[in-house]
């Protein structure tokens, strides 16, 4: 089982629209808007004849993450039928694509009896998915394959959720280290405040694959920015794809409630126009209600992916990325 998570319409027809076809047993998806944009047709044509043979709309349209969806797969539609809702379904045919409809024209059958909504802050889904379901971009890969199999669970009570084997060992394993990322949170934010937190990230974020340069802007006159992350990417050759992450670095404990960082990232974005998407890290243990929806909120209104690499996760990062500097 594969867990998809498609960003929802922009507009409030286009949200009814994807939702009225959910309860019509099809999940729909977006950047289809020209007759051409068949997946199937134009993954053939790239193959032929290469990506140039594509338009600049069939480009924007081109999604093969599509064609890899299969029966078994779930959908999860991120605010349908409205903000802060999700509604989720099973896949139970391949991709399909018609087109009736200005847009939304990419198309999977789903199992109507398979199809629920939920607030994805209540409490019936764990935090780990909880998390994982905020704005990302157009589409995303869930990797909580445990965590979903209890929401579904919580949302049918008539369906019996059992651990299986190495799954709830890792389960158990989680619940052991978690602890022990967030106390090396705590101590990235005792040994490097403020600015020294700055100059630490500068040299993990030089470490992370694909990262062709890190920019420091610090000072009054960062314009949101306290590092601007420029990745290069070479999908297709010939074709460099060009990203530029603003990040706001935020020296916290306990809860960071504090959304003025969400306000940075605004202004940054306002700034800095070649840039594509958005990262807060924060020391604190966790996020603060208020915080999470202005992220939210951000990524609505800007169009741009907006992340929160907070605690446990932001340890988890430095280990991975900049463990080398912790053995000199």
């Amino acid at each position: 089982m594969t867990i998809y998570a498609f960003k929802g319409p922009d507009s409030k027809e286009g949200v009814q629209q994807v939702f009225h076809s959910l309860e019509n047993g099809e999940s729909r998806f977006g950047w289809s808007y020209i007759p051409t944009a068949d997946m199937r047709e134009l993954r053939k044509r790239v193959q032929q004849h290469g990506w140039g043979h594509l338009t600049s709309e069939e480009r924007h349209c081109y999604h093969e993450f599509l064609l890899e969806i299969k029966p078994g797969d779930y959908i999860v539609h991120i605010n349908v039928p409205k903000w802060g809702l999700c509604t989720l379904a099973e896949v139970k045919e391949g991709y399909e694509f018609r087109w009736e409809d200005d847009d939304f024209n990419h198309r999977f059958a789903i199992d109507l009896k398979s199809v629920a909504q939920f607030d994805r802050n209540d409490k019936k889904v764990p935090n780990y998915l909880s998390a994982r379901l905020k704005l990302r971009g157009k589409y995303w890969r869930i990797y909580a394959e445990e965590e979903f199999e209890q929401l579904l669970a919580n949302l049918n009570r008539t369906r019996e959720y059992e651990p299986k084997g190495r799954k709830d060992e890792l389960q158990r394993l989680s619940g052991k280290v978690l602890p022990l990322l967030r106390k090396i949170s705590e101590q990235i934010h005792h040994t490097h405040p403020n600015t020294r937190l700055e100059a630490l990230m500068k040299e993990v974020f030089e470490r992370v694959p694909g990262a062709k340069a890190v920019h420091w802007q610090g000072g009054r006159s960062d314009h949101g920015a306290d590092l601007l992350v420029e990745f290069v990417d070479d999908p297709i050759p010939g074709l460099v794809r060009r990203d530029v992450l603003v990040v706001q670095v935020k020296s916290f404990t306990g809860e960071h409630g504090d959304t003025r960082a969400v306000e940075d990232i605004e202004r940054a974005f306002k700034h800095y126009e070649d840039a594509t998407m958005g990262l807060i890290v924060s020391t604190a243990g966790s996020a603060g209600g208020g915080l999470r929806g202005k992220l939210d909120e951000l990524q609505e209104t800007s169009g741009k992916p907006v992340s929160l690499l907070i605690g446990a996760d932001l340890a988890a990062f430095v280990l991975r990325f900049g463990g080398d500097l912790l053995q000199q």
